[in-house]
């Protein structure tokens, strides 16, 4: 088929293989945006090319440059053509990480949602360029304004982490760009950049640094109502502790009310006084009052909890979770709304620095909890992906020390003590150095 055209190639093959079969297809290039909290556009948000002139790629931005122009450049082109003809293309290492270590990926999941757009794949040139490129999905981050410095976040998806990391300058965190660009476009301005996206879009994500702080979602928001068009999929993922934002001067519940299919996940990895300490910012009863006023007040929303499944709470995971089932928060369906993705960054936090017995009881713990679930609820294939990728390295002796300096230089500077939040992990790591 030397000689045939990609589209003809394209049809030729078929979606079956390419979205069951292909070890390297992934449908995002096709139809998804992610707008880095830098307004940089990516494939997705665990693509390697976020960092600054990696593997060659210009850094762009989308508030200044055509979104054609940026959806065609070389490196989409590239990754395109790569994931057409099986070439495993080295910015999307993560999911063939997760493939490696448990069989399913973010590529698997994407591929199987958004089945019914494969016809897409239809306008690719020979170039791997896109003919009117159309965003069905669209995941924006709007900066990296955020009230809370979650230890597993870092500098670029939180402004409270940046202040941290310029205020003290030994800080062990290193990975900081201080040149993140700025917008200074209007609500008119930016609604005429992005009203052809907002025609197309079917299913829009919402993340941050912290949404609900974001002026911008607010605009978009009041762009879909103004233009009837509040069917659409909402997803957030937001530490929900700005129902109402005093700075704007808006209630988000007041916007929600007017959409009819909204998905929540709050970003949680534990309860009480593990909670305030992993996501420093956090009020917990705040939290846990404002998820409750959702459920209760808005039952067309879908609620649920994002989680990183790291060293710090592996353990504790299938209690937390089950702690807001026994409160009545969650019932047993609301687990399909649950996603727990293990943490690959920052290394030191990761669970493959559990020692074998800790990790042992993790899979115990997790066994345990999940027995009790039915067989249909989708937190079990995350929960199989965590155990497969902790599981997949020991890490304990080689960079146990990682984790105590940084844990140990956070505690110094924001008065905390891991020790004490975590009596049951002291033992294994408090004689390191």
């Amino acid at each position: 088929m030397r000689n045939v055209n990609l589209k003809d190639r394209i049809k030729f093959i078929g979606s079956d293989f390419f979205l069951n079969k292909s070890k390297t297809f992934c449908i995002l290039p096709w139809m998804h945006m992610y707008v880095h909290t830098d307004s940089s556009v990516w494939s997705c948000c665990v693509n390697k090319t976020m960092t600054k002139g990696s593997h060659g790629y210009e850094r762009t931005n989308v508030m200044t440059q055509p979104i054609q122009d940026i959806i065609n450049n070389d490196y989409f082109k590239q990754l395109r053509l790569d994931m057409l003809n099986d070439v495993k293309n080295e910015n999307c290492i993560d999911c063939y990480a997760l493939e490696n270590s448990s069989g399913r990926s973010y590529r698997n999941d994407f591929n199987e949602q958004f089945k019914e757009h494969f016809t897409e794949l239809l306008k690719t040139n020979d170039d791997g360029s896109i003919d009117d490129f159309e965003t069905i999905y669209l995941d924006f981050r709007f900066s990296n304004l955020c009230n809370f410095k979650c230890r597993s976040c870092r500098p670029e998806w939180s402004s409270n982490w940046a202040k941290e990391t310029k205020d003290n300058k030994d800080h062990p965190y290193k990975i900081w760009d201080d040149n993140i660009p700025k917008h200074d476009l209007t609500e008119e301005q930016f609604i005429d950049r992005f009203e052809g996206t907002l025609k197309t879009v079917e299913r829009l994500y919402f993340a941050g640094g912290e949404p609900l702080a974001a002026k911008e979602h607010y605009w978009i928001l009041n762009y879909l109502i103004e233009n009837n068009n509040t069917d659409l999929i909402l997803e957030y993922n937001t530490n929900l502790s700005m129902l109402k934002n005093t700075k704007l001067k808006l209630s988000v519940v007041d916007y929600w009310k007017k959409f009819s299919n909204i998905s929540i996940r709050v970003s949680l990895d534990a309860s009480g006084e593990r909670a305030e300490y992993l996501r420093s910012g956090t009020d917990w009863k705040l939290i846990e009052d404002n998820f409750r006023y959702v459920k209760e007040n808005l039952p067309h929303v879908n609620m649920g909890i994002s989680s990183v499944f790291q060293l710090t709470n592996a353990l504790h995971l299938p209690d937390f979770y089950q702690g807001f089932l026994d409160s009545g928060i969650l019932d047993i369906k609301d687990l399909n709304n649950v996603f727990v993705i293990p943490l690959t960054g920052p290394a030191q936090l990761s669970s493959r620095i559990l020692p074998k017995e800790l990790k042992l009881k993790v899979e115990e713990k997790w066994e345990k909890f999940l027995s009790i679930l039915p067989d249909n609820i989708n937190l079990k294939g995350y929960v199989d992906t965590c155990i497969g990728y902790m599981n997949e390295e020991d890490l304990y002796e080689s960079n146990k020390s990682d984790f105590v300096v940084f844990t140990t230089y956070l505690d110094k500077i924001r008065n905390e003590n891991f020790g004490e939040v975590f009596p049951e992990l002291k033992d294994y790591y408090e004689k390191v150095l």
